[in-house]
C-alpha cells in the first residue's frame, strides 16, 4: 500500500510523526516536573509547619520565664502560620487525594495546645506578670500593712511572728512547695488566738486571704511541669510532638510512592512512544531502501552498459507511482535511445580516445579526423579539434608565466587579449594565483613585522604578569599566616568562654549556698530573739527583787534604829542589803539596756537577712541570665571559628592558584620569545621573493 505514496509524503508524515511524539514527550515531561514539585511543595510545608511549632514552644518557654505578653502575640502568630500552611496542605491533599485524618488530628492538638496556653497566660496575668501587678500586688501591699503596724507597735514578738510569716510566704514563692502553706497556716491560727493582738486580725486575715488566693492560683497554674494546667499542656505538648512525627512519615512515605508512581508511568508513555517512533522509522526506511535498492539495480545495470561492461541492458522496474517509478520511466526511455546511438558513436569516440591518450602523453599536436552520423559528434569533433589549436598557443603563455612563479618572480602576468571560455578562465585563474600569491606575501610580511612587534609587547607584559603573580603569592602567603593566627585567637576565646561557663555554675552553686546560710541566720535571729524575750523577763523579776529587797532593807534600817544599841548590827547589814539591791537594780537596768540593743540589732540582723534571701533570688536570675549570653558566645564563637577556618582554605587555595598563575606566565613568556623568533623568520623569508608593494609594507600601530 506505501509503494505507491511518494517518497516526500512518506518523509513530512514521519517528521510530523517524530514532532508530535517529540511534542508529546516534551509535554508529559513538563507535566511529570509540575507533579513532583507540587508533591515536593508538600515536604516543604511539613519541614515549614514543624519549624512554626519550634517556635511555638519558643515562645512558651520565653513567656514562663520572663512573664512578657509579646510572647503570647508571637505564640498567636505562629499558630495563625500554621493554619495557613495547615489549609495549604489541605488542599494539596485534596490535590493528590491523600488521607487527611492524620492533618486533622494535628491541627485538634494545635488548637488545644493553643487553647491551654492561652489559659496559662490569662491565668498568670491573674497572679501578676510583675511585683506589683495582680494577686503579687495585692499581697504586697497586705504585706507592708501587716509590717508597719507591727513595727509601730514595737511588740518583737509581733515583729518575729510577722517576719516569721514572711519567710514562710518567701519559702513557698520560691520553692512552691505546700509545707509552707501548712507553716503559715499555723503561724496565723496561732496569732488570731492570742486575744493580745484582736487590733491586727483584719490585716492579718486579708494578708492570709491574699496569700492563699496566690497558692490556689499557683496550684491551679501548676508547681512545675507534672502538676496542674503545666502538665495539661505538657501532655498536648507531648502529643503534637508525635502527631507532627506521625503526619510527617506518613506523609514522607506518600511523597515517595507518588513519585515514584510518576516516574514509573512517565518513563512507560516515554518507552512506548519511543518504540512508536523506532518501528515507523524502521517500516518507512525498509520500504524506501527496497524501492532503492531496485532503482539501484536498474541504473547500476544501465552504467555498466554505458561503461561496455556489459553488452546487454535490462529496463529498470517503473510500475510504481512513487519517484523511483517516475524516474526509472524516464530512464528507460533514454536507455533505448541511448544504446541506439552509443553503437554508431562507438567509432567516434574510439578515435576521440586515441587522440586523448595523445594529449594525455603530452602530444598537442594530435587531432580528431574520424566522422561520425551524429551531427553533434562532428561538431564536437571540430571544436575539440579548434580547441587543441587554440590550448596549445595558450599553454604555452601560461607555461612562460610559470616559469617565473617557479623561480620566485611574480610580477609577471599571462595576456588573455585574444582568450576567452575556460582557457580565459584558467589564464585568469592563473593571474588571479599570481595576485593571491603576491597579496599572501605582503600579508604575510605584514603579519609577521606586526607578530614580531606584538610579540616584543607580549614578553614585556608577560614578564610584568609575572613580577605582578610572585608579589601577590607572597602577600597570599602573608594574609594567610594572618587568618591562621586570627583562627588561634578565636579558638582560643572559645575555650575561654567554656572556663567562663564553669566558673558561672560554680558562682550559682556558691550563691545557693549562701542562700541557704541566709535562711539559717534568720532562723539563728529568730532563737536569739525568744532567748532575749526571756532575759528580759528574768531581769523584770531581778529588778523586782531587788526593789523588794529594797523596801525590806528599808524596814530593817527602821526596826534597828528603832532597837538602838541593840540593832545597831543589824542596820549595817540592811545598809549594806540596801547597797546591795541599789546596785543589783542598776544592774538590772544596764543589761536591759544592752538587751533591749541585742534585741534592735537581732531584729535589724533578720531584716538584713530576708533583704539578702531576696537579693540571692535577684542574683540568682541574674547570673542565669549571664550563663544564658555566655552559652550563646560560645556558641557564636564556635561558629566564627568554622568561618575563619573555611576562609583560610579559601585563602591557601588561591595561594596555589597563584602560584600555578606565576608558573604559567613563565612558562607563557618563553612561548611569547618563540612566536617573536618565528615572526623574524616569516619576515626574512617573505624578503626572499620578489612581489609587488614588497618594500611599502609598515607596520600596524598598537594602542
Amino acid at each position: 500500500m506505501l509503494d505507491n505514496i511518494s517518497i516526500k509524503t512518506k518523509l513530512i508524515s514521519l517528521s510530523i510523526i517524530i514532532s508530535l511524539s517529540f511534542v508529546l514527550i516534551l509535554f508529559i515531561e513538563l507535566l511529570s516536573i509540575n507533579k513532583i514539585s507540587e508533591i515536593e511543595n508538600i515536604g516543604t510545608q511539613i519541614n515549614k509547619l514543624e519549624i512554626q511549632q519550634l517556635e511555638l514552644r519558643k515562645n512558651e518557654k520565653d513567656f514562663l520565664s520572663r512573664k512578657d505578653l509579646k510572647y503570647l502575640e508571637k505564640f498567636n502568630e505562629n499558630i495563625s502560620n500554621i493554619q495557613k500552611i495547615s489549609s495549604t496542605l489541605d488542599t494539596n491533599f485534596d490535590l493528590f487525594d491523600l488521607d487527611k485524618t492524620k492533618l486533622n488530628n494535628y491541627n485538634t492538638i494545635i488548637k488545644d495546645y493553643s487553647t491551654i496556653f492561652t489559659k496559662i497566660v490569662n491565668l498568670q496575668q491573674k497572679i501578676g506578670l510583675k511585683e506589683d501587678n495582680g494577686l503579687y500586688g495585692s499581697l504586697r501591699n497586705s504585706v507592708h500593712l501587716v509590717q508597719e503596724f507591727a513595727k509601730k507597735s514595737n511588740d518583737n514578738y509581733l515583729l518575729a511572728t510577722v517576719y516569721d510569716l514572711r519567710k514562710q510566704e518567701k519559702d513557698f514563692m520560691l520553692r512552691l512547695d505546700e509545707k509552707y502553706v501548712e507553716n503559715f497556716n499555723k503561724i496565723i491560727i496561732k496569732l488570731e488566738k492570742d486575744e493580745k493582738y484582736k487590733e491586727i486580725i483584719p490585716l492579718i486575715s486579708s494578708y492570709k486571704t491574699d496569700f492563699l488566693n496566690l497558692v490556689t492560683s499557683e496550684k491551679e497554674k501548676g508547681f512545675n511541669e507534672n502538676s496542674g494546667m503545666m502538665k495539661e499542656m505538657r501532655d498536648i505538648v507531648h502529643k503534637c510532638a508525635k502527631s507532627q512525627e506521625i503526619l510527617t512519615t506518613g506523609i514522607s512515605q506518600k511523597i515517595v510512592e507518588l513519585h515514584d508512581k510518576i516516574v514509573f508511568y512517565s518513563y512507560s508513555i516515554i518507552i512506548i512512544i519511543a518504540l512508536f517512533i523506532i518501528i515507523a522509522l524502521l517500516y518507512i526506511s525498509r520500504v524506501i531502501n527496497k524501492s532503492l535498492s531496485t532503482f539501484q539495480e536498474g541504473l547500476g545495470e544501465f552504467f555498466a552498459f554505458l561503461n561496455n561492461e556489459t553488452k546487454n541492458i535490462n529496463l529498470l522496474d517503473d510500475k510504481n507511482d512513487n519517484e523511483f517509478g517516475n524516474m526509472s520511466k524516464i530512464i528507460n526511455s533514454n536507455i533505448i535511445k541511448v544504446q541506439e546511438n552509443i553503437i554508431k558513436d562507438k567509432a567516434l569516440i574510439d578515435d576521440a580516445t586515441k587522440v586523448a591518450n595523445d594529449i594525455k602523453d603530452g602530444h598537442l599536436s594530435s587531432r580528431i579526423v574520424t566522422n561520425s552520423n551524429s551531427n553533434e559528434l562532428n561538431e564536437l569533433k571540430n571544436v575539440i579539434n579548434l580547441m587543441l589549436e587554440n590550448l596549445s598557443s595558450n599553454i604555452n603563455n601560461i607555461l612562460e608565466v610559470l616559469k617565473n612563479y617557479s623561480n620566485y618572480d611574480y610580477t609577471k602576468r599571462v595576456n588573455t587579449k585574444l582568450v576567452k571560455g575556460d582557457i580565459l578562465e584558467l589564464c585568469e585563474n592563473i593571474n588571479q594565483v599570481g595576485n593571491t600569491i603576491t597579496k599572501m606575501l605582503v600579508d604575510s610580511k605584514t603579519i609577521g613585522l606586526n607578530l614580531q612587534n606584538s610579540a616584543h609587547i607580549l614578553v614585556d607584559n608577560v614578564k610584568f604578569l609575572t613580577q605582578n603573580a610572585n608579589t601577590t603569592a607572597a602577600s597570599l602567603e602573608e594574609t594567610a599566616a594572618a587568618v591562621e593566627e586570627i583562627t588561634s585567637t578565636i579558638a582560643k576565646n572559645s575555650q575561654n568562654i567554656n572556663e567562663m561557663s564553669q566558673y558561672s555554675k560554680n558562682v550559682i552553686s556558691a550563691l545557693k549556698t549562701g542562700e541557704e546560710l541566709a535562711n539559717r541566720t534568720t532562723t539563728s535571729m529568730d532563737e536569739i530573739n525568744a532567748q532575749v524575750i526571756a532575759i528580759n523577763e528574768s531581769i523584770t523579776l531581778i529588778d523586782q527583787i531587788a526593789f523588794q529587797t529594797n523596801i525590806l532593807s528599808l524596814n530593817a534600817a527602821v526596826e534597828a534604829a528603832t532597837a538602838g544599841e541593840a540593832g545597831r548590827g543589824f542596820a549595817v547589814v540592811a545598809a549594806e542589803v540596801r547597797n546591795l539591791a541599789s546596785r543589783s537594780a542598776e544592774v538590772a537596768r544596764e543589761i536591759k539596756i544592752l538587751v533591749e540593743n541585742a534585741t534592735s540589732k537581732a531584729n535589724i540582723g533578720k531584716e538584713i537577712a530576708s533583704n539578702m534571701i531576696e537579693g540571692y533570688a535577684t542574683l540568682n536570675s541574674n547570673i542565669q541570665n549571664t550563663v544564658n549570653l555566655i552559652n550563646s558566645v560560645s556558641t557564636a564563637s564556635k561558629e566564627q571559628q568554622i568561618g575563619m577556618e573555611q576562609i583560610n582554605s579559601s585563602i591557601n587555595q588561591l595561594d596555589q592558584q597563584t602560584q600555578e598563575i606565576a608558573t604559567i606566565s613563565s612558562t607563557t613568556q618563553q612561548i611569547a620569545q618563540e612566536t617573536n623568533n618565528i615572526a623574524i623568520e616569516i619576515v626574512k623569508n617573505s624578503d626572499e621573493k620578489e612581489f609587488d608593494g614588497k618594500n611599502s609594507i609598515k607596520i600596524q600601530e598598537k594602542r
